[in-house]
């Protein structure tokens, strides 16, 4: 794990519904983590991508910053019971949004794995 680099992630509050019934998007911060970003090797890429999904990139992302994928409210089990949009990372020119994060926590290398899918401009 010491071959993290310094990498960009964007992190939006969730929005809320206005009075006049328009959402309003949250609040967007960038923030600076260290990690040591990838691509997915051929047995996750096969795991994570859906059936007809190939022109997609994925990349996997380890570091000591636990990543979000979107989380609706209520879920159990999790230092913040509200809702939280999909954590951002920007690499290599692109935007790729967290879909998963797994905690590594064993106590010798403990770390985050982030999987996240490329954006494309027109999936906003």
């Amino acid at each position: 794990m010491g071959f993290r680099k310094p990498v960009k992630i964007l992190r939006r509050a969730v929005g809320s519904v206005g009075d006049d019934g328009y959402y309003v998007p949250g609040t967007e911060q960038e923030l600076t983590i260290f990690a040591s970003v990838q691509p997915l090797n051929a047995n996750e890429y096969t795991q994570i991508a859906a059936d007809g999904a190939r022109n997609v990139r994925y990349i996997k992302a380890y570091t000591n910053t636990p990543l979000h994928p979107a989380k609706e409210a209520g879920w159990a089990n999790t230092e913040d019971s509200g809702p939280w949009e999909a954590d951002t990372i920007l690499w290599q020119g692109s935007r790729f949004q967290v879909i998963q994060c797994d905690p590594y926590q064993s106590g010798v290398i403990s770390h985050y794995k982030a999987i996240a899918q490329e954006v494309m401009p027109d999936d906003k």
